[in-house]
């Protein structure tokens, strides 16, 4: 094993490669890129058997107050993914649709998948035949199946010609040096995920918050240097719901032509918490780094090569040019116009509701926790998940006696990529029914681009009838903010824009 890297390795770095395939590695900070001067590191692996390993590159990328904090974090993303590979293609699979499996089984055994947050006119139901894996339950740790479509990371370990059910995403991945301290993470990621996912961007409801206490050190330090830097933050409420605290933070430059990748200005940090002033801190340091990330995924060739490592391009370009080919064409279309753009021109773009702020929301009036670990604070959250009638399953990837984990946590009931890939369930419906949303239409014939809400009997009955989400009018509400749902890979657009 080769590490490239201009930094010491802190322990957990040198745990989290020992946990992993053995190759290459490249690790470097991409903060230089942006103005905003929160250490935003890369980490890239090469594994010396692509096929064993199960990719022939894992990348991940971390954010601190340190560049120690940030290139843990940077490769623990890579050991979430690449064992969310392995681990899943060596577990076994069951066929069958959920019907057939709870005779055998019976129900506490196989999640439903009405209860799945389906995308709206999905034609699965409890009769269709699905391929399933096994979690565990969180509390008891009994055997529950899960479909396969949740569980993969990619196709690889699917059944031949298997059709996944929605596209396959990275939701509820966790690692850490404990099963319990990676689920803490995954379960986190889910409630973010869920708390803001009709809250943010495109439906952005512009809740600013107010700060009469004083903030963390480490925080407001980052804010003051961003504000200095001439970045004017936002930081805005989502919810509440269960007694957590999800907020995001956004921000816009003020001379947002001057910025050497104005895309960078368009990044956005997301949190979730027991505690307020650890949702701040983290959705702080995360816009941060979401910046410098933009700005090296989008950047030109001749500035982001000014930060890697000798060698890191040469292993790179090539495997970009591959996945180029194989990118979602709305993506590339959304960033190839984005990317045309000016700064000021960008930030007209997300003006509203990106960063208009109607009302405001008191921070000092959001929740406090003095639990302080990783594994007791997923424990409370997922006690609170449990009293509150949902069912946190765990998915392990590494064995029991790992070094590190990789696990995801699969929450029934809790939803996610609504204005993305038209996932809807139970609890979303009834947020957009209360709202008046435009997004949802009842008493109407399924048809055309109106799709109905897929869920069991018995949620049709708590709702009132079947709800019906208008496709058109989420993918007119999204317009030209898709770029932030979905974006290509890093560095395919220098192929599609012909720098490649």
């Amino acid at each position: 094993m080769t590490v490239h890297s201009d930094h010491p390795l802190p322990d957990p770095v040198r745990a989290y490669m020992a946990a992993l395939p053995r190759g290459d590695w490249y690790l470097f900070d991409m903060s230089p890129l942006d103005r905003a001067g929160v250490p935003a590191w890369k980490a890239a692996l090469f594994p010396d058997d692509a096929a064993a390993a199960g990719c022939a590159t894992q990348q991940g990328t971390g954010y601190g107050e340190t560049a120690a904090q940030a290139m843990i974090a940077a490769v623990a993303e890579c050991m979430e993914e690449v064992h969310a590979r392995l681990g899943f293609r060596a577990m076994r699979q069951w066929t069958g649709s959920y019907r057939e499996l709870v005779r055998e089984r019976g129900k506490r055994g196989v999640a439903d998948p009405l209860a799945l947050c389906l995308p709206a006119g999905s034609s699965v139901d409890r009769d269709t035949k699905l391929s399933w894996v096994e979690a565990e339950r969180w509390f008891g740790g009994d055997p529950v199946l899960v479909p396969v479509d949740l569980a993969a990371l990619d196709a690889g370990g699917l059944p031949a010609g298997y059709r996944p059910f929605t596209t396959l995403i990275t939701n509820g991945l966790g690692a850490g040096p404990t099963r319990a301290w990676a689920a803490a993470h995954g379960l986190f990621e889910c409630l973010q995920r869920d708390g803001n996912g009709l809250f943010f961007r495109a439906l952005d409801p512009g809740v600013g918050l107010t700060f009469d206490e004083p903030l963390a050190p480490a925080t407001a330090e980052a804010m003051a240097r961003m504000t200095a830097a001439g970045i004017e933050l936002m930081p805005k409420f989502a919810t509440d719901e269960f007694g957590f605290v999800n907020l995001y933070v956004v921000g816009a430059d003020r001379d947002p032509d001057a910025l050497p990748v104005p895309v960078a200005m368009t990044g956005g940090g997301e949190a979730c918490d027991l505690d307020r002033q650890v949702a701040l801190r983290k959705a702080v340091l995360e816009y941060g780094h979401a910046r410098a990330r933009k700005a090296f995924t989008f950047g030109p060739l001749e500035a982001i090569r000014r930060i890697m490592p000798p060698g890191y391009w040469e292993r790179t370009a090539p495997l970009v040019r591959a996945s180029a080919r194989t990118a979602e064409p709305r993506q590339v279309e959304a960033f190839r116009y984005w990317l045309g753009l000016s700064g000021s021109e960008l930030r007209r773009l997300l003006a509203d509701p990106v960063y208009a702020v109607r009302c405001a929301r008191p921070f000092e009036g959001l929740a406090t926790s003095e639990t302080a670990s990783p594994e007791a604070k997923g424990e409370e959250a997922a006690r609170r998940l449990h009293d509150a009638g949902f069912d946190p399953l765990i998915l392990p990837f590494t064995g029991p006696d790992a070094g590190m984990h990789s696990v995801r946590v699969i929450v029934p009931g809790l939803e996610v990529e609504t204005m993305s890939y038209y996932r809807i369930g139970e609890r979303g419906a009834a947020k957009l029914r209360d709202a008046d949303s435009p997004l949802l239409r009842w008493g109407e014939a399924a048809g055309g681009r109106r799709a109905p809400v897929r869920l069991a009997p018995e949620a049709y009955d708590r709702l009132g009838g079947v709800p019906l989400l208008d496709l058109d009018e989420v993918d007119r509400r999204v317009g030209g903010l898709y770029p932030l749902y979905r974006e290509p890979g890093a560095h395919e657009m220098l192929v599609h824009r012909g720098e490649l």
